[in-house]
């Protein structure tokens, strides 16, 4: 596993992005808060524009940011690393942007007929798919440069802040990654999970070899979705209150 300090370095590199990535979303749901309900379609036309460049912003500067991060704690471990530098994809943030903004209010207005309940759902997923999108500048940027430069040898999923949910947990357990063929990062809108890389094949730290633990037992005589059904269920009884 990294060094103390180069965990300690992420611990504190993670909580800087994450602290980015929030203060955006947020924006954007007081934003999506104001929405002229009335027109949503010439609303998220004027909008959309602003929103987009602000997303846009926040990924090429989490990118930037990962740069430093990443060559400092290469240094850490003993290695001298130039990481690749991802730039943004314009077509893909107003994409995902659109799905979470116009088309999940149309969509919820269709269930519930309800401006004021389709308003809150399009600020949630607004928020939620504004927080995945600029944290794929970190992120996209470590997994590239785990692809393309020789001198790392594998990933491993970090969780952040909160507790995480089952399928990050899931995910976390199942350890390294050596492949230069699985360099795809997971994620969902709201996750604060980030990979960390390695510079030699190594043990797995103990709050992994829990967690695989765990999945054996909670998945004994499943395989498939069913596994990974049982695995929530486990999950959700452990933080479940007790009493």
């Amino acid at each position: 596993m990294p060094s103390p300090q180069a965990q300690a370095l992420t611990r504190h590199y993670q909580q800087q992005v994450l602290n980015v990535a929030a203060l955006i979303a947020r924006r954007l749901r007081i934003t999506a808060m104001r929405a002229d309900t009335a027109d949503i379609d010439s609303w998220w036309e004027r909008i959309s524009p602003q929103i987009q460049q602000e997303i846009l912003t926040g990924q090429s500067a989490l990118a930037r940011l990962a740069r430093g991060y990443l060559q400092q704690h290469a240094l850490l471990e003993g290695v001298a690393l130039a990481p690749v530098v991802i730039e943004p994809d314009p077509e893909q943030i107003a994409t995902a942007l659109r799905v979470s903004g116009p088309v999940a209010f149309k969509t919820q207005m269709a269930i519930s007929g309800s401006e004021v309940q389709a308003t809150r759902v399009m600020a949630s997923q607004l928020q939620g798919s504004a927080t995945r999108l600029v944290l794929e500048g970190d992120r996209q940027t470590t997994m590239r440069t785990f692809a393309e430069r020789g001198e790392v040898e594998g990933w491993r999923r970090v969780a952040g802040r909160g507790s995480p949910c089952p399928f990050c947990l899931m995910l976390i357990g199942r350890g390294a990654v050596y492949s230069k063929e699985s360099a795809r990062f997971q994620s969902h809108d709201r996750c604060s999970c980030k990979p960390e890389l390695l510079y030699r094949r190594e043990s797995e730290p103990p709050e992994v070899r829990r967690l695989q633990e765990q999945w054996y037992t909670a998945t004994a005589g499943h395989s498939g979705q069913a596994a990974i059904e049982a695995w929530r269920t486990f999950v959700n009884a452990q933080a479940a209150p007790q009493g």
